[in-house]
């Protein structure tokens, strides 16, 4: 799970990090940022579950922050667009102007 944790970790990051260069050099770079968004809170939220299931019962209680993110992770998920928008922003974008 550790593994896990650090492969989504940098796979959100690689990922976010290509929109923010695309960002500086004045390229489109909405379909990246859409990704972006996208991969980091889902990964974010399994990385979450992963850490509450591995300290057991401690993972839901209040000594630890975990249940207060994997609460949070939720609004993440829903903020600045739902990741269903995202994905549709990223579609558009493979697509063409077809898809409205």
């Amino acid at each position: 799970m550790l593994v896990d944790n650090e492969i989504d970790i940098k796979q959100s990051r690689w990922v976010t990090l290509e929109a923010a260069s695309r960002a500086e050099r004045g390229e489109d770079f909405r379909k990246e940022a859409a990704m972006a968004k996208l991969v980091a809170t889902e990964a974010a939220s399994r990385v979450v579950d992963r850490c509450m299931q591995m300290f057991g019962g401690y993972g839901v209680t209040k000594d630890f922050p975990f249940e207060r993110w994997y609460r949070e992770m939720r609004i993440r998920r829903i903020g600045e667009g739902p990741n269903e928008i995202q994905r549709h922003i990223i579609a558009r974008d493979i697509l063409g102007a077809s898809l409205r």
